[in-house]
């Protein structure tokens, strides 16, 4: 029975490594509503690009505005799923490092999981649903299905980042003491 305790995160752990994931959220609520239409981005826009390039053309200005929109969701819920991953994977760590005889990230599950991968894009969907659903109710926004493939393409995009990124490193890691890389199957 005390194993078990040791196994679920104390309150503290999980403040301290889920508290990026929530405020996260909580600025795509934000953008979710009336204050990051499309309307306001591309007047505070305008306003910027004008005070640089004073003859500016509004429909230049609508172009930017509309790029800027779609990259802000495709990195804006890619960093949501970078930030699910590693509140996980730090969770993990927290509570199973001190329990092990081994040093903790010499295996390349101690780094990366697929279920870790798998519940930060399913976050991305259900988050990116739900938002799209919002903005379907707000006269200055629309809910588009296209946007919640453009975000979930942006969380795939980061997590195979993520899964590479930790390859090299325990590789990197793995060099200085000797052992065998991994491959793509380990």
């Amino acid at each position: 029975m005390e194993s078990i305790r040791l196994l679920k995160p104390s309150f503290q752990i999980l403040a301290k490594n889920w508290w990026a994931s929530l405020v996260w959220l909580g600025v795509i609520r934000l953008e979710s509503t009336d204050v990051a239409s499309s309307a306001n981005t591309s007047g505070l826009l305008y306003t910027v690009l004008a005070a640089v390039f004073p003859h500016v053309n509004m429909q230049v200005v609508e172009e930017i505005n509309e790029a800027l929109r779609k990259t802000g969701h495709f990195v804006g819920y890619g960093i949501l799923a970078v930030l699910v991953f590693y509140a996980l994977r730090n969770t993990n760590r927290d509570t199973l490092a001190p329990l092990l005889r081994r040093s903790w990230g010499t295996y390349l599950h101690d780094v990366w999981r697929m279920e870790w991968a798998l519940i930060g894009l399913g976050v991305t969907l259900i988050t990116a649903s739900f938002d799209e659903i919002h903005q379907s109710f707000l006269p200055s926004r629309t809910g588009r299905w296209q946007d919640v493939v453009l975000d979930c393409c942006g969380a795939i995009l980061f997590q195979i980042i993520i899964y590479v990124f930790s390859v090299r490193v325990l590789n990197r890691r793995r060099d200085r003491v000797g052992q065998p890389e991994l491959s793509s199957t380990s």
